[in-house]
């Protein structure tokens, strides 16, 4: 038998509600209030900690390949210039995902925008694990950036809506660590991934994190306004940009490869530069552009935005340089070469709340330029790097790199979205993460580019003065031929074998002056990026009224 509660005697329990926080901003959508109503004042830190999971999930499949790439070079039998795309299609696919975030949050809401990012994450992940060949790898990488694109402005935007003006810098900081951690751990991971099991396995191993992520979002994570109006998404604004920055990088990508004078190469550049024209000039014209423009009417917003860029330009391309450097180089293994970079993760793990909470209360102009000299400093001494240059120098110089960027990121990023009306903000967090993706993607691309032009210039250079009268080679080819006779070689093959030695030597040589190169631009580029600063306006404090 069947026994059915009498609903009369015993009446069904009314659903707890909490009051909304005095705190709570102004502009918080209906959706995000009735969130507080279920979970209280304390759900604006439950919903930053959710963010922070689906964060570090995307960001360490950002940095843990750069680790992976000398084995994924090794087995694909791929150039620097194709390597690289490991690389330039995350930042690429997730700069274009960035512009597409405002419309996907209007018209589906974060929750359902949120979930479908981490299940194209997840899909891209398996994807690139059971890739064999290398456009099935630069899919699945892109797919990873879709994810990570969606997500990040989303994060921020949220952070606006929940956090008053007083916590936001404090919220940013505590959510950068998400960013922070995927540099300080990512490598170490994919580099244990590598010496374990293969470089496929670095494409799953930041799955788990995207599954708490996935589970906690419906929870969690607010729907979109039930009146709201579904705009159109700007596809030819998007299609534009795509054009602009496939065929930018590409033309970059492939110009040793095709030559610079080559008419492929100056068709990718004319390409790349009239989308790029078209796109501005059609976003201007467009009712619900992907970028809008008027965020660039602000000048604390576009001088901070050069910051911003210049930041995700050394984040990226330094995490790039870095592990090929210790690998290629002084041949560490992917594991050492990962764990060098945890002690200057963890100084950015410790810098970013820190310089958020000051960016709440001081001019963020001092801190961020604290943050470019340091970064500059660190460039200028890894520029004087050498194959004999111990391992924990090494850090050290890192760490210091590490410091810079934790004073440069949340204050640059505060400034610039507090320059705008609330009816920009998920135009300027969009904006804001796209300037620092496309820094990124042309950071790693022009890098890449400065490596293997200054590889062949130092390897050419190198091998013209090795003749029969340098007297220093013939020396050392002596010394390696009775090395060589000594173990039982005979004379001829000794004497043939020396000079692959004297080759060998060139060529880690040749690598070595190279990096050196990489490193002088980057510190040089910091140095200007220091002058900058004069074009930024004492930033405001207080978010500007409607």
């Amino acid at each position: 038998m069947t026994v059915t509660p009498d609903t009369a005697r015993f009446p069904r329990r009314p659903e707890a509600r909490h009051a909304l926080p005095d705190d709570i901003p102004s502009t918080a959508s209906q959706a995000v209030r009735e969130r507080f109503e279920q979970f209280g004042a304390n759900y604006r830190w439950m919903l930053l900690f959710m963010m922070l999971t689906g964060s570090m999930s995307t960001m360490l499949a950002a940095t843990t390949i750069n680790v992976a790439l000398p084995a994924i070079i090794g087995a694909f039998g791929l150039g620097q210039d194709q390597a690289q795309w490991m690389s330039t299609a995350f930042l690429a696919s997730s700069t274009i995902a960035m512009l597409a975030n405002a419309w996907a949050i209007t018209s589906y809401g974060p929750r359902a925008t949120y979930v479908f990012g981490m299940v194209t994450f997840i899909a891209g992940s398996l994807l690139g694990s059971v890739s064999g060949t290398l456009t099935l790898l630069i899919l699945a990488r892109a797919m990873q950036g879709i994810a990570a694109g969606l997500l990040q402005p989303m994060s921020m935007f949220l952070i606006f809506q929940t956090f008053p003006d007083h916590q936001r810098g404090t919220a940013i900081g505590i959510f950068s660590v998400g960013v922070v951690l995927a540099p300080a751990f990512g490598p170490a991971l994919g580099g244990i991934a590598v010496d374990v099991a293969s470089w496929r396995l670095v494409f799953v191993a930041t799955v788990p994190l995207a599954l708490v992520a996935i589970a906690t979002a419906p929870l969690l994570m607010p729907t979109g306004e039930r009146d709201r109006m579904r705009v159109p998404l700007d596809w030819p604004g998007l299609l534009l940009l795509t054009v602009a920055l496939v065929s930018l990088l590409s033309g970059f990508a492939n110009g040793n490869r095709d030559g610079w004078d080559s008419n492929v190469t100056y068709l990718k550049f004319a390409i790349g530069i009239v989308a790029a024209v078209t796109f501005i000039l059609w976003e201007r014209r467009h009712p619900f552009p992907a970028l809008n423009p008027a965020i660039f009417m602000y000048r604390q917003f576009w001088s901070a935005g050069v910051i911003i860029a210049a930041t995700g330009l050394a984040i990226y391309g330094s995490t790039y340089l870095i592990p090929l450097f210790v690998q290629l180089v002084q041949h560490y293994s992917p594991t050492a070469a990962g764990v060098m970079m945890i002690p200057a993760g963890l100084a950015m793990v410790a810098g970013f709340p820190i310089a958020g909470r000051l960016s709440d209360r001081v001019d963020t102009r001092l801190l961020i330029g604290f943050g470019i000299v340091c970064f500059a400093i660190s460039a200028h001494l890894l520029s004087g790097v050498t194959t004999l240059t111990p391992y924990w120098v090494l850090i050290g110089w890192i760490l210091l790199s590490r410091v810079g960027i934790s004073f440069c990121m949340p204050p640059a990023n505060t400034t610039a979205i507090r320059a705008v009306p609330p009816q920009l903000l998920a135009s300027a967090t969009g904006g804001a993460s796209f300037l620092m993706q496309t820094g990124g993607a042309f950071g790693v691309n022009f890098l890449a580019i400065i490596l293997q032009r200054r590889l062949i210039f130092h390897g050419e250079h190198l091998a013209s003065a090795m003749n029969e009268s340098n007297a220093e080679m013939l020396y050392e080819h002596a010394l390696y031929a009775q090395q060589l006779e000594a173990t039982g070689m005979p004379q001829l093959p000794a004497f043939t074998t020396a000079f692959g030695a004297i080759g060998r030597q060139i060529s880690t040589e040749a690598s070595v002056l190279a990096f050196r190169d990489c490193f002088f631009v980057l510190s040089i580029w910091f140095a200007m990026i220091f002058f900058a600063l004069s074009l930024m306006p004492r930033p405001k404090l207080q978010a500007r009224a409607p």
